[in-house]
């Protein structure tokens, strides 16, 4: 097994909406890709309502965390001056860490390791092993990620992960600085994917959101309900947040 894979990964941005219209980094999920259906309707709305979206696809297989996640997503928002930033699951990860004077909102934030089909006596050894090669099984499945996430979008995914992406991920879960006041995070708590534990144990009460659905709202039947939470997020912050709380409460 080669330690590195001769191409290096990179990021890829794609820019969706009118040019004029406010700017909003979306950091996307691990697999996720613009042209995929239920991404593409997030996309949609998001131009829709008044933003013209960076959507940010990851490399699947990186092995260094800050050089080929974080750098190049801080730099590509630098350069546009881009102060609002909204990601997904892998994308929360590496959205936590960029170190820049911006509002985020979450979802999904992959925050904490779930095993999966890795026993948890197992992977203090499979995370050293030195390769880049893929071949752990990667564990997802549409059932966890969201009732409409089309099935063949599921296969676009790699199916298996390397020892050196999920050690790269580990330490970055591990490293994570501490919680911004003004950044706002939803989940849902049935969540299959990522550990919501680690979520919750981050993230005040007053700036979490749950939401009804599978690990990608835009993929799930009650993606409508949430979007209006999201965009009222994007819009206001953690005091849309606290607002619905407060309406549920009443």
């Amino acid at each position: 097994m080669r330690l590195r894979p001769r191409r290096r990964p990179t990021v890829r941005v794609t820019q969706h909406g009118d040019p004029r219209d406010d700017d909003v980094l979306f950091v996307l999920g691990w697999g996720n890709k613009p042209g995929h259906k239920s991404v593409e309707w997030l996309l949609d709305r998001l131009a829709y309502a008044g933003y013209r979206v960076h959507a940010v696809e990851l490399p699947t297989n990186g092995w260094d965390f800050d050089s080929q996640y974080v750098n190049p997503v801080r730099a590509y928002a630098i350069d546009r001056n881009i102060d609002l930033v909204l990601s997904h699951s892998t994308g929360g990860l590496v959205a936590a860490h960029l170190n820049l004077a911006v509002r985020n909102v979450f979802l999904s934030p992959w925050w904490g390791m779930r095993f999966g089909t890795l026993d948890g006596l197992l992977w203090p050894l499979v995370r050293r092993l030195p390769t880049a090669y893929p071949f752990i099984p990667s564990g997802l499945s549409r059932e966890a990620i969201g009732d409409l996430k089309l099935a063949a979008e599921v296969q676009d995914s790699p199916s298996k992960v390397s020892p050196a992406f999920l050690s790269t991920i580990y330490d970055a879960q591990q490293t994570l600085p501490p919680f911004r006041p003004t950044d706002v995070v939803f989940y849902s708590p049935t969540d299959r994917v990522v550990d919501t534990r680690a979520i919750g144990e981050r993230t005040p009460a007053a700036n979490l959101r749950p939401y009804d659905g599978g690990h990608e709202f835009f993929a799930s039947e009650s993606r409508e309900q949430t979007l209006t939470e999201v965009l009222a997020a994007l819009d206001d912050g953690v005091e849309a947040v606290r607002s619905l709380r407060r309406a549920n409460d009443d």
